[in-house]
């Protein structure tokens, strides 16, 4: 792993321009290896065959197809006949280094269709390091465009890596579902050059509010040594560009970013901490070193070029016109909350350096953001590093570091005497045309400072004499004036109320403006304005999170309450705690090597952590392995019937499945669940019939076909289905806030199948003592409600859903909400039910779920709800939850641990004969297929 390297403070240098010529070699080296002796061109064409020979007389007629034969170092070319030039094709995936271009004097066009769900339109994989992608239009995919995918996960060898070197030149791509160009960990290189972007979050309804949505131009997380020049980024839905992550060695230059949902260009965001690698960045911070010049950022909802946890950040030569429309200011730092995750660093920017812009009309020029969450949190940690800029007179300077600076804005002047910074910077009356030169009749800026790097403008002309402050090389058209002297700093002791200026309180920036109109000179008044705005602005947000996260399905629902039930004083308690998880050990694509490691990590370190606990009954915490069909290996499965044959886990059934109809359904479910029953003795048998029994988690939430898109399923009838298959019970919920949650919550019920309509268990029957064993499946649910322990900005609770990872870790406070929810068999509330859910094979959230933060949840379930009188604690299995609900049903009480075999017993899990040379039953192939 290459470690950080010294600062770079005015461009790219020249240790950098070697650096990058070494490894354009070693790519250069590489892919020639791995190209045959004679690379091929394949010709394709919307008037070919799939038949032919792929020749330039006799082309394919689908990208796809070409892409199942094509080897390193080939190159594709579509040819454009005039009027028949598009593509209707997704998912072209480049899995080995491959030139993908249109024909020379040609352009053909690549359209995939956002109605199809999880496309992009062009991905490059690992393996297609040092490909190439050019002069194509794309358009579509309901994701991305064009996505670098990558194999890093955190902690993982150098060998795992993205799509490296991968250069996309002379593309326009547009109405792309989600972002333009998504750029993943590790996919380090890639140039970006000569592209057009634009239109992007066409997946989102007419009408979205900006905050619902996420569709950026480019959106590059850990990506380093990416290049973008010379490209036109427009009409985005979010962020025209931003790179975060730990993103190193960035270079952007003689760009146009316009009419931008929210920000322009952003140095460093926010990132989860997973895809941060604290190995080459062990301060956390989300952009090191990176270069902004030559840019043209114009018309933007927020920031125009924002820094947050930025390192070494050079941004020079940039005009920003009419930025920050809605909040956050013209250059903004920013604070990265890294998912409040208690490993994360949230450093501030460090050693910026930000000379030679114009700013032209919109908010504030300047913003410095603190929060007080979390200890206390800045966006920047010393001097701004800002000079020789020039900014419109009337603009406002905000350091909200210190209380003066919350409630003020300065005026430059003021900047300059109490920041320290901008000692050479003007202010002025500055136009610009409609390319953002400055026009006829401006105001000029006067000279910047030498800037190494910076030698040319935004049009690839060559500077020439004095350094021109702005993105153009010249000051603009003959009438240019000079600047207005900036105001003369106010005289000490005098405050600036008595001085005239407008005064404004830190509210939400969509009051900003009203704030700064209206607000009077009165403290009272002032104070009860602030109010009165923060107050607003709070239900604005507390509507939009409602609106973001689905909650209207099942708030009205938790607001009632009506699962409680009081128990009798005196009654000793029972707590069944249930862990199930959906164990995806392929998830990513990681590879088979990858995939055998997270199973050998669970088969070493679940008995170490199960080794130091015991419920009431003297058994240990037990997980239930949900496992994808779709994922089946059988050597992953043998690993945890190991664990099961220890008493640490029970194995049922998860499967993601797509368009299917209930014929192909069913034929998946019986392949898979027979191979778990036969194969590894991990299911029980009915007795009577010799049908496999077993529990179940949905892929992707959709149980019932209940995705409002229609996608992960396709199936209305799927309760009755997975009924007549076996399935006893379904451990899918909650799923919020995804739209599948249904509105029923914190039950235990059985719901009824309409097969002619989908999310038949919206609703049910309850669950109860004597009650008749009605409808198709039961549904037991974990927990769902609102955390107002964890708020978001310290005023939004945030949702809490029984996910335990990383990021959502199993604290006491959560553990204790989980119990005061009283999920239970309706007429048995001595009886709790905690049903807790989570993706253990995910790399970034092994360390909670094996370490010591799951074994600090054990211990407080033990010390807190086990003492024998008040409560006893039961570690159960989702099987043993469902028996113990069923015996409930049936009017059965006293301890439970007495019922947990009461209807389904356990498997055997007995002791496999030696495999034989095929390594996946023909059973499984059908899961699969």
């Amino acid at each position: 792993m290459h470690q950080l390297r010294a600062p770079i403070p005015d461009s790219i240098g020249a240790s950098r321009a070697k650096g990058r010529r070494a490894s354009v070699a070693l790519a250069v080296l590489m892919f020639a290896a791995a190209a045959p002796v004679h690379a091929r061109e394949w010709f394709v064409s919307t008037e070919g065959d799939d038949q032919g020979t792929g020749s330039l007389q006799r082309p394919f007629r689908t990208v796809g197809h070409v892409l199942g034969l094509a080897e390193g170092g080939d190159t594709i070319t579509l040819r454009a006949p005039p009027g028949n030039r598009t593509y209707e094709e997704c998912d072209l995936r480049l899995r080995v280094p491959l030139v993908l271009r249109s024909h020379p004097g040609e352009r053909a066009h690549v359209h995939c269709a956002i109605s199809k769900e999880d496309t992009v339109v062009v991905k490059v994989d690992p393996g297609g390091s040092g490909s190439r992608i050019s002069n194509l239009e794309l358009s579509g995919g309901s994701v991305y465009g064009v996505m670098l995918h990558s194999h890093w996960y955190q902690g993982a060898p150098a060998s795992e890596h993205g799509a490296r070197d991968v250069v996309l030149e002379d593309l326009l791509i547009r109405d792309t579902g989600r972002d333009g160009i998504k750029i993943t960990p590790k996919s380090d290189n890639a140039t970006i050059r000569r592209v057009e972007i634009r239109n992007t979050g066409t997946i989102y309804p007419p009408g979205t509010h900006v905050d619902d949505m996420n569709a950026d131009g480019i959106d590059n997380v850990n990506g380093s040594g990416m290049r973008v020049e010379d490209s036109h980024i427009h009409d985005t839905a979010t962020t025209g560009l931003y790179f975060k992550g730990g993103a190193a060695d960035v270079l952007v230059q003689r760009n146009r970013i316009e009419n931008a949902g929210t920000a322009g260009i952003l140095v460093g965001f926010d990132t989860s901490p997973e895809y941060l690698d604290p190995e080459v960045n062990p301060a956390w911070h989300e952009s090191v070193r990176a270069v902004v010049r030559n840019n043209v950022v114009r018309n933007t909802g927020y920031a125009g070029i924002g820094l947050y946890a930025s390192k070494d950040a050079l941004v020079a030569n940039n005009t920003i016109i009419d930025a920050a429309r809605e909040g956050h200011a013209a250059l903004f730092f920013g604070i990265a909350l890294q998912d409040w995750d208690d490993r994360a660093g949230r450093p501030p920017s460090v050693n910026p350096r930000i000379v030679n812009n114009l700013v032209v009309g919109g908010g504030r020029c300047i913003e410095i953001r603190q929060l007080s969450e979390l200890g206390g949190l800045v966006g920047l940690d010393g001097a701004p590093g800002t000079d020789y800029n020039a900014y419109p007179e009337d603009c406002g300077f905000v350091d909200q570091r210190t209380v003066a600076g919350r409630l003020v804005p300065r005026r430059l002047a003021q900047w300059k005497l109490q920041a320290g910074t901008d000692a050479h910077s003007v202010s002025g009356g500055f136009r610009v045309d409609a390319d953002g030169r400055l026009a006829d009749g401006s105001a000029a800026p006067g000279p910047g400072i030498a800037v190494a790097g910076v030698v040319d403008d935004v049009t690839g002309a060559s500077r020439s004499g004095d350094m021109v402050i702005g993105a153009y090389g010249t000051s603009g058209g003959m009438g240019a004036v000079a600047p207005l002297p900036a105001p003369p700093a106010p005289a000490a002791g005098v405050s600036d109320d008595a001085r005239g200026a407008p005064a404004a309180v830190d509210v939400p920036e969509g009051a900003a403006a009203l704030a700064l109109a209206v607000l009077p000179r009165s403290p009272l008044a002032q104070a009860a304005l602030a109010l009165l705005f923060l107050a607003l602005a709070g239900t604005a947000a507390m509507a939009r999170l409602f609106q973001r996260r689905n909650m209207g399905v099942w708030l009205l629902s938790w607001l009632r309450q009506d699962w409680r039930a009081p128990v009798p004083e005196g009654t000793t308690r029972h707590l069944l705690f249930c862990f199930v998880d959906h164990y995806e050990p392929g998830w990513g694509a990681p590879g088979l090597a990858r995939e055998r490691a997270r199973v050998a990590r669970w088969r070493r370190d679940l008995p170490l952590l199960c080794a130091r606990h015991r419920d009431a009954d003297g058994r240990p915490p037990v997980h239930s392995f949900f496992f994808p069909g779709d994922e089946y290996r059988p050597e992953h499965l043998d690993a945890l019937v190991e664990l099961c044959r220890m008493g640490l886990g029970e194995i049922e059934v998860h499967l993601h499945h797509q368009d299917d109809t209930a014929a192909t359904l069913r034929a998946k479910l019986a392949g898979f669940t027979e191979i778990l029953a036969s194969r590894h003795d991990a299911l029980p048998r009915d007795p009577v019939s010799g049908q496999p029994r077993w529990a179940f988690i949905h892929g992707d939430w959709a149980l019932d076909n209940s995705h409002p898109g229609g996608g992960h399923c396709g199936v209305d009838n799927e309760l009755i289905v997975l009924r007549e298959e076996g399935c006893y019970a379904d451990f899918t919920f909650p799923a919020a806030p995804d739209p599948c949650q249904p509105r029923t919550i914190n039950r235990i019920y059985r719901a009824t199948d309409d097969p002619l309509r989908p999310k038949s268990h919206d609703t049910g029957e309850r669950v109860r003592v004597g009650g008749h064993r009605d409808g198709d499946l039961m549904i037991i649910q974990g927990p769902l409600g609102l955390n107002w322990r964890s708020r978001k900005f310290g005023l939004l609770p945030r949702i809490e859903n029984g996910d335990v990872r990383a990021v959502s870790r199993p604290l006491p406070a959560r553990i204790d909400a989980w119990v005061r929810t009283g999920i239970h068999v309706e007429g048995r509330p001595e009886w709790t039910f905690v049903k807790v859910h989570t993706h253990g094979a995910e790399d970034c959230d092994m360390d909670t779920l094996l370490g010591p933060a799951m074994d600090e949840g054990f211990s407080h379930l033990e010390s807190r709800y086990n003492d024998g009188t008040r409560w006893k604690l039961h570690y159960v299995s989702a099987r043993e939850m469902y028996n113990i609900a069923r015996a409930a049903e049936d009017g059965l009480a006293g301890d439970p641990d007495a019922w947990r075999d009461y209807e389904v017993p356990r498997p055997g899990y007995r002791e496999q004969e030696a495999p034989s040379a095929r390594t996946t039953p023909a059973a499984a192939a059908a899961v699969a297929s």
